[in-house]
């Protein structure tokens, strides 16, 4: 068996996880208006875009998230075959699967949105507040 057939079947694959991001609601605390939106990058890395859609103005631009802390190790790795002795070295890194993220919006009615969230990697879900330059602010819920 070819393994270019395998390997453009995981490159599509990959390519459809990424595309579809997880789906972002807000919901404004002062009038209770409800919007929907779009997140990018989210399954492969630690930015992208993010669309958020009101009845009346629609926001979009970047975010970025940040891990929290790091691990790194180092091991000594013996392995031992009819008297020969072979040595190799793996460093290992672990990282957390949650932490920390912002957006900066700008919508088309040029008002600007600032998001700050927390987030879980692993489930690639968020819970955070929005709020635009004149102090409306909004409740974020990403699944």
């Amino acid at each position: 068996m070819s393994s270019a057939p395998v390997r453009a079947g995981l490159l599509a694959c990959l390519f459809l996880v990424s595309a579809c991001g997880p789906d972002a609601l807000v919901m404004s605390r002062m009038t209770g208006v409800t919007g929907t939106g779009a997140i990018s990058g989210a399954t492969l890395r630690n930015s992208g875009e993010m669309t958020l859609e009101l009845p009346r103005e629609t926001f979009t631009g970047r975010w970025v998230a940040v891990r929290e802390g790091a691990t790194q190790s180092l091991e000594l790795l013996n392995s031992y075959a009819r008297g020969s002795i072979l040595r190799s070295t793996a460093e290992l890194l672990s990282e957390t699967e949650a932490g920390f993220g912002t957006a900066i919006l700008t919508s088309t009615k040029g008002r600007s949105m600032r998001c700050e969230f927390r987030y879980s990697g692993v489930n690639i879900t968020a819970i955070g507040v929005c709020q635009t330059t004149d102090g409306e602010v909004f409740d974020l819920q990403v699944s």
